[in-house]
């Protein structure tokens, strides 16, 4: 072992930066000589395909993507992975499945972040409080309240969860059915938790107006069939006022947020596990984040000055209050 020990002391003597920088180099020739990579993506289509083309153009990796609506997803990598055919070498994912990132571990589908070797992780410069052991955040959107700008302005736009319970907004509040998405237990369970069920109650009896999606809630709220509008992302809000409907919105200080995650496939189970790594490393690394995050409403894990204050995480706790919400948004 005397040549092994020489070259592992050889190795330690070299400075940490040079060190990062030749793991980096011998992922990228392995990463290349693989030579491609699937990744399945939650984001939209377009946001998919420019990380997808930006990655391949730096390192010259054919990347296809295929885009999922996120319990879609996780439904066909499952099938696959049961079927013992995985065909996505990581995915990116909306917000928490804890219950499928558990089984997924114990079965080898997939593997933790943290052990997955990433050069941006290992080295601390992603940084560690978005990552999640099984996961890593790769974006955040906050959830915000929309309103008509031409119903609903200067000192009247409400700045709290609570200005909503404004006697004005009496039959003006639009509210999509919450058990349209499981991310809408998300936003509503630090609500009921710090307002408590009075909070709901109120709301209930200023008389809202109940859409069935999340769209058509959206399109009431430009058409102005009501003042304002929640929960919605940032990001929608951002879309339907560059599209010219009379929308804005508002980011309470105690908001949390939409968050996307990246999960990596095993590399005993992925097609390219090393384009694989090298394409969390670009995800998770400050340029390839800024990619991913070039859109009005979303913001990058390298930019928390633009998280609201008291920003929490979205906890995998809030499902269990799911089964309650329609009956105190009053849907039931």
């Amino acid at each position: 072992g005397g040549l092994a020990s020489i070259a592992a002391i050889a190795l330690a003597l070299v400075p940490t930066g040079a060190r990062a920088q030749s793991e980096l180099d011998a992922l990228v020739k392995a990463a290349r000589s693989e030579g491609q990579l699937t990744f399945y993506s939650a984001p939209v289509e377009n946001v998919a395909k420019r990380l997808a083309d930006a990655f391949g153009a730096k390192y010259g990796v054919n990347t296809r993507f295929v885009r999922l609506v996120s319990n879609t997803l996780l439904q066909r990598y499952s099938a696959e992975a049961e079927a013992g055919n995985i065909a996505a070498d990581l995915f990116i994912n909306a917000g928490n499945a804890p219950a499928f990132e558990a089984e997924a571990l114990k079965k080898g589908w997939i593997m933790r972040i943290a052990d997955a070797n990433i050069p941006v992780v290992r080295s601390g410069e992603y940084p560690a409080r978005f990552n999640k052991g099984a996961s890593a955040v790769a974006q955040i959107t906050p959830w915000v309240m929309a309103y008509n700008t031409d119903k609903v302005k200067g000192a009247d736009v409400p700045k709290s969860w609570t200005d909503i319970l404004n006697p004005r907004y009496q039959g003006q509040i639009i509210l999509p059915d919450p058990a349209a998405s499981d991310a809408y237990a998300e936003f509503w369970a630090p609500i009921l938790q710090v307002h408590g069920e009075k909070f709901f109650a109120d709301l209930r009896a200023l008389n809202p107006r109940r859409y069935g999606q999340g769209a058509q809630a959206g399109q009431a709220l430009a058409a102005g069939e009501g003042s304002l509008f929640m929960p919605l992302t940032a990001q929608r809000a951002a879309l339907d006022r560059a599209r010219g409907a009379p929308v804005d919105a508002v980011t309470p200080d105690d908001a949390t947020g939409v968050e996307m995650q990246l999960l990596m496939t095993h590399g005993a189970r992925a097609k390219y596990p090393n384009a694989a790594r090298l394409f969390a490393n670009y995800l998770l690394s400050p340029e390839g984040n800024k990619v991913f995050n070039d859109d009005p409403g979303t913001i990058s894990v390298y930019d928390t000055t633009r998280l609201p204050k008291r920003y929490v995480s979205p906890s995998p706790e809030s499902l269990k209050i799911k089964d309650q919400l329609p009956r105190l948004l009053g849907f039931k």
